[in-house]
């Protein structure tokens, strides 16, 4: 067992610099404005597009759950863009992102219990057509279905996409921003 987990870390730090518990990982990217979604929102502030969250969730899912992470990122060209406003830019999406979490895990919640209610009807509902076997068959089949994919909706699809987000939230101990002529 010994040899599997230093194989493992010395795998992980082909791609981190691990000290202890906490594993750093640099991200590069060209210019600021590649992470941009230029298509959404009124300017106020800029919507980051997928790309630096799925990087970020890659990282996380490839580290030992014991581990944090410190996100280093280097921009070789800000462009228009000052250091401090891409810093306020990361931290609010960061904020976007976890809003639209709670708001997709509230949606699937209410969803799952809409499918087992309806499936807990139409399952009472075939009780009454039971001397009819077809339709009762189909009825109750139905009705078990929805209560199947209700339960699945509202508890483990729900209870997966938390786990991520807290393990996400819980892996991230510091996001570093730096200018590609700033590093070492």
């Amino acid at each position: 067992m010994g040899k599997s987990k230093d194989l493992k870390m010395q795998l992980l730090r082909n791609y981190f610099s691990i000290e202890d518990n906490i594993a750093t990982l640099k991200l590069v990217y060209d210019t600021f404005s590649e992470l941009i979604n230029p298509n959404f929102g009124d300017g106020t502030i800029e919507k980051l597009n997928d790309k630096l969250f799925s990087d970020i969730g890659e990282a996380v899912s490839l580290l030992p759950r014991k581990f944090k992470l410190n996100l280093h990122i280097v921009i070789r060209d800000f462009g228009e863009y000052e250091i401090k406003e891409c810093e306020e830019i990361i931290k609010q999406n960061v904020y976007l992102a976890a809003y639209r979490a709670l708001k997709e895990n509230r949606k699937k919640l209410v969803s799952g219990w809409s499918l087992i209610g309806v499936g807990a009807a139409v399952l009472v509902a075939s009780y009454f057509l039971r001397n009819y076997n077809l339709w009762f068959d189909l009825i109750n089949i139905s009705g078990t279905l929805f209560v199947w994919e209700g339960v699945n909706m509202a508890f483990i699809e729900r209870n997966l996409e938390n786990r991520v987000v807290r393990t996400l939230a819980r892996s991230i101990k510091t996001i570093t921003i730096e200018g590609a002529m700033d590093s070492p």
